[in-house]
């Protein structure tokens, strides 16, 4: 029998919103962010799930969640999935059309001429 495990670090949970059509898993922003931080994109998406921390200061991955100068880190997935979400639907609701397509070019997210308007 194949495992049937439910997992967001294997790819096997996707995160959407079908009202506005539109989903993706840990595996593509491991992709976007594998370059930046110098991971490999299966190391990178462990990171990005649970109890790790990206402490600023340090350049450098942690379970603490208190920063080396004592400020509080938020998880990684808040940090780099759900907090660019949220910007990137504020500035949609907000019609903040150039913060818009620059943040979706980062995201890889590529928008006809028709989606722009």
């Amino acid at each position: 029998m194949p495992d049937l495990t439910i997992d967001p670090t294997q790819g096997t949970v996707a995160f959407g919103a079908a009202l506005f059509g539109w989903a993706f898993t840990l595996k593509k922003f491991a992709r976007i962010y594998s370059a930046k931080f110098k991971l490999d994109k299966n190391v990178l998406i462990k990171k990005l799930w649970g109890d790790n921390y990206y402490d600023p200061d340090l350049k450098k991955w942690t379970t603490d969640e208190i920063s080396s100068t004592g400020k509080k880190l938020e998880r990684g997935f808040v940090e780099f999935v759900m907090n660019p979400i949220l910007r990137l639907v504020k500035n949609i609701m907000e019609g903040n059309n150039d913060a818009t397509f620059k943040m979706a070019n980062k995201l890889g997210i590529a928008l006809s001429t028709e989606e722009k308007e």
